[in-house]
C-alpha cells in the first residue's frame, strides 16, 4: 500500500504544478473504458482542503483507490452483464428502492443505485452458477461470491479485458481480492434466487 501512496503523491504533484498533461496516461481499463491520471485531479477545494489538512495526502490516496475499485466494479458489471444479457430484475429494482428511499434519498440518485444494485445481482447469480467458491460478507455487498469474482476478473486480465498499467497498484487491487479473515457465508446459507434486500421487506 505504501507504493500505492507514492503513485498517487507522484501524480498529485504533477497535476498540481500542470495546467495539463502532454499525454494523459491510464490507470486501469475495463472493456473499452479507461480511467486516467487526469480523472484524479484535485478541485480547487480539495487542494485547499490537503493544504490545511496534515492527513489530507493519505485522505487523497485512500479516495483514489476507491475510484478505481469502484471504476472496475461498475465497468465490469456492466459489460459482463451485457456479453451474457443480464439485466435488472424490475421486481428488485422496485424492492430496492422501498427498502432504502427516503426523502433524502429519492429521485434519479436512487434510480441509478437501484438499477445497479439489481444488474450486480443477476451478474452475482450468473458468476456463483458458473463458478461457485467461497461467499463472504462485505459491508457494502453483503453476499459477495468473491472466488467466482476472481475467477471471472483473471479471465478478464488474460484477456486484456482488464488492465492495470501501474504494478502496485494492481497488486494491490487484487489483494483485496483475498480476503482470508472475512466473514464466509456457509454453502448452504447462499441464496442468489432474490437479493438480500429483497428480504427486508
Amino acid at each position: 500500500m505504501k507504493r500505492v501512496f507514492q503513485f498517487f503523491l507522484l501524480l498529485f504533484c504533477c497535476l498540481q504544478f500542470s495546467e495539463s498533461l502532454a499525454e494523459d496516461k491510464p490507470v486501469v481499463s475495463v472493456g473499452a473504458h479507461t480511467l486516467t491520471e487526469s480523472d484524479f485531479k484535485p478541485t480547487e477545494e480539495e487542494l485547499a482542503s490537503l493544504k490545511e489538512d496534515p492527513m489530507g495526502a493519505e485522505r487523497r490516496e485512500l479516495q483514489n483507490f476507491t475510484k478505481i475499485v469502484e471504476f472496475v466494479e461498475h465497468h465490469f458489471v456492466r459489460d459482463y452483464a451485457a456479453n451474457y444479457n443480464l439485466t435488472a430484475a424490475p421486481e428488485f429494482v422496485a424492492s430496492f428502492k422501498e427498502a432504502f428511499g427516503s426523502e433524502s434519498f429519492n429521485g434519479k440518485k436512487l434510480d441509478e443505485l437501484a438499477e445497479f444494485a439489481a444488474l450486480q445481482f443477476a451478474v452475482d447469480a450468473h458468476l456463483y452458477k458458473a463458478h461457485g467458491g467461497r461467499v463472504v460478507f462485505d459491508h457494502s455487498h453483503p453476499v459477495l461470491p468473491i472466488e467466482a469474482y476472481f475467477n471471472a476478473y483473471k479471465a478478464y486480465s488474460e484477456k486484456q479485458q482488464l488492465v492495470f498499467f501501474d504494478k502496485d497498484i494492481a497488486e494491490t487491487w487484487w489483494l483485496g481480492l483475498v480476503r482470508p479473515n472475512a466473514v464466509e457465508i456457509p454453502a448452504s446459507n447462499v441464496d442468489f434466487s432474490v437479493p438480500w434486500w429483497h428480504k427486508l421487506g
